[in-house]
């Protein structure tokens, strides 16, 4: 898990940088499934591939009224796919989460604030 302060990263959707940030974590997280899944075949052999099921789970908290909320409101009724990059500002890294959707948005912490998931299947391609 990894947590980013919303103070020193830029979040960027869909080439907009959004902001309107309600908390002052950004929070990273994979699924707990294995990297491999191991095919094996008639004859015995095996394969070993990528699991199509461990992914990627970046969540945050909005402000209700804030711009940025609102596209990704739309966004999820959408049901856009695209790419979301995650830039620290203090060492320059920057993290590219690839088939990116929005996973849930709207849950209400209290009246001004809403929480945004998105699920991705790569990060930086791979």
């Amino acid at each position: 898990m990894t947590l980013y302060n919303t103070k020193n990263t830029e979040l960027v959707w869909r080439g907009v940088t959004l902001s309107g940030f309600a908390s002052e974590k950004i929070n990273i997280t994979q699924g707990a499934e294995p990297s491999n899944v191991t095919f094996i075949g008639i004859s015995g052999e095996t394969m070993n591939c990528p699991n199509p099921k461990r992914t990627w789970q970046i969540t945050s908290k909005f402000l209700a009224n804030s711009t940025s909320y609102k596209i990704l409101e739309q966004d999820n009724l959408n049901h856009t796919e695209d790419i979301l990059l995650v830039r620290d500002l203090n060492t320059g890294e920057i993290n590219l989460f690839t088939n990116c959707t929005i996973s849930t948005v709207g849950s209400r912490c209290d009246s001004n604030l809403r929480t945004v998931s998105w699920l991705a299947s790569k990060r930086n391609f791979k």
